[in-house]
């Protein structure tokens, strides 16, 4: 991540980051707000390979779309970390995330 005082040159990760590497947007909910409406929620999931047809593939998962506040993050910016690994391979920025995933599979997350 390349760093210029508070402006990062990086861009960060975001939906459209997603939707051009292929991941996949899994959709939950999460009981009924107080006007009785369904409170949904969306993270994205990508396996690793990302062309890993094993439904038990482990995979990278981000930050769910309503934790950005949480998370210290802009609106439309995610985390990125290996499943239900605590923080291991925590990425913020597209390079790290380029980089995670070539160190995983020696292979490239983009054409």
């Amino acid at each position: 991540m390349i760093q210029d005082g508070e402006f990062n040159i990086a861009p960060p990760i975001t939906n459209e980051t997603f939707e051009r590497q292929g991941w996949e947007m899994e959709v939950e909910t999460d009981g009924e707000d107080d006007e009785g409406k369904t409170i949904e929620f969306y993270y994205w999931k990508l396996p690793l390979p990302k062309d890993n047809p094993d439904p038990n593939a482990v995979c990278l998962i981000s930050s769910a779309n309503d934790e950005h506040t949480d998370l210290g993050l802009k609106k439309g910016e995610y985390f990125v970390e290996i499943e239900n690994s605590m923080g291991l391979g925590m990425c913020r920025y597209e390079d790290e995330l380029q980089i995670l995933y070539r160190a995983l599979t020696k292979l490239e997350i983009e054409d």
